[in-house]
């Protein structure tokens, strides 16, 4: 039996993977979303099992020591991990996975399993119009205007913001880079779809 495909999702922080993640899982239900864990709390909307694990700081540490990630890193003061076993028993089985990490994650992924294919998100050319002060204006918006994140406080904007500025130099290590204009979701779900496709 073939072993099914790693698709790995990241990108700039605030620029809607949860949203295109989602919607990609609806249209293709064949595909299995990699629960990942993490030690921060649930957004409104958000199940338990379904969108993550979520787990104590002190659980998180003794899978660390137990080699039970593929991944895991620090972000936004949170600890998120993939579990290996889970990507294993998916892939194994000849079924195609898909997950959405940050991109020190991605990093590691790519070491471990060089096959997976990674599919960077970025802003749209013009947002920002106009460099650094034009990103902040963009990452901003977004988060305010995502219902589904719950309130932000304005530390956690800032630290999105030098995330985003971070994480665009990321792109150049991906398999495919796709932009995810605002207000327009669909159009970067057409796009990775076709990547998927293109694959199968």
């Amino acid at each position: 039996m073939d072993k099914g495909k790693l698709f790995v999702i990241s990108g700039q922080s605030g620029v809607g993977k949860n949203t295109i993640l989602k919607q990609i899982l609806a249209n293709h239900p064949d595909l299995h979303r990699v629960i990942t864990f993490t030690t921060r709390d649930p957004r409104p909307n958000e199940i338990p099992g379904e969108d993550h694990f979520f787990v104590y700081p002190e659980k998180f540490n003794e899978m660390i020591q137990n080699n039970e990630f593929i991944e895991y890193a620090q972000v936004h003061n949170e600890m998120y991990g993939t579990p290996k076993a889970q990507v294993e028993e998916v892939l194994s089985s000849g079924r195609s996975a898909i997950m959405e990490i940050d991109v020190q994650g991605t990093m590691q992924v790519k070491k471990i399993v060089p096959e997976a294919i990674l599919i960077f998100i970025k802003y749209e050319e013009g947002d920002p119009p106009a460099g650094e002060a034009g990103l902040e204006k963009s990452v901003r918006r977004r988060i305010e205007n995502d219902k589904e994140r719950g309130e932000t406080s304005e530390e956690e904007i800032k630290c999105r913001i030098e995330s985003a500025k971070k994480e665009a130099e990321y792109k150049k290590y991906y398999n495919y880079v796709v932009t995810n204009p605002e207000g327009n979701p669909e159009a970067a779900v057409e796009e990775i779809e076709k990547i998927i496709g293109s694959m199968k």
